[in-house]
């Protein structure tokens, strides 16, 4: 019996992860980006400071166009979805930047 519960939670493991990317909503994509950033600023806040930067970001963000939105969202994967941010980011990069540290400068300068 024990057996059977086991191979109905890997089967049910097994189905979420075969869950296409696009299934997510484009907030939780940015955050699964932004938390498997390693290296930056990033990296370098503690956990609440970076909580707090991470959700300015996708709030920043969310005034992108639904259609560069939905084209992040549906990468195949996170690796995908990683690159495309990067190239919808990228395609009004000085606008995004500016944006973003004149909405969560604030908490990188922070104590």
């Amino acid at each position: 019996m024990i057996r059977t519960g086991y191979k109905i939670a890997g089967s049910f493991a097994i189905l979420l992860l075969a869950t296409p990317a696009g299934a997510a909503d484009f907030p939780t994509v940015v955050r699964s980006i932004l938390d498997r950033q390693t290296d930056g600023p990033l990296s370098e806040m503690d956990a609440a400071k970076r909580l707090e930067m991470t959700d300015c970001v996708i709030q920043t963000l969310s005034a992108l166009p639904e259609g560069q939105q939905r084209k992040i969202v549906e990468g195949k994967d996170l690796e995908e979805q990683e690159h495309l941010f990067g190239q919808v980011v990228d395609e009004n990069h000085a606008q995004w930047r500016q944006t973003i540290a004149k909405e969560c400068g604030h908490i990188a300068t922070d104590s």
